[in-house]
């Protein structure tokens, strides 16, 4: 799925990124790509994206919301004007990686015959 533009806004708390994700969405008629709390340094990422103007909108409208706070726990935040395929691979892997096998028809492993279960055969 093309993308006119991402954003990306790193902060420091959860509570933070999901106050940041709301201002963006209600300034500005952008999509929520991807959420990141998993990565080190306790940073949580969110990308979005949109058209250029409103993608810009929206990160000005994270920046403007964090700028006044103690300690300002924006972190860092850009705007990605038509970002390469590769870059959309990297961010959205769901939507671009195959789909998994059906497994329902696959072949199920021969079980396996214990030592009880062969000398009981044979005795009777």
């Amino acid at each position: 799925m093309a993308r006119e533009a991402i954003g990306v806004v790193e902060t420091l708390f959860y509570t933070t990124a999901v106050e940041l994700t709301d201002v963006m969405c209600k300034t500005a008629g952008v999509e929520v790509l991807c959420v990141e709390k998993e990565l080190g340094g306790r940073l949580v990422t969110v990308i979005v994206g949109g058209s250029v103007s409103e993608v810009t909108a929206a990160v000005e409208a994270a920046r403007e919301q964090c700028r006044d706070r103690p300690g300002n726990p924006l972190r860092m935040s850009v705007v990605i004007t038509r970002p390469h395929d590769e870059i959309m691979k990297f961010i959205e892997p769901a939507a671009t990686s195959p789909e998994p096998p059906d497994d329902r028809n696959a072949k199920q492993p021969a079980k396996r015959r214990t030592a009880a279960k062969s000398r009981r055969g044979k005795e009777g």
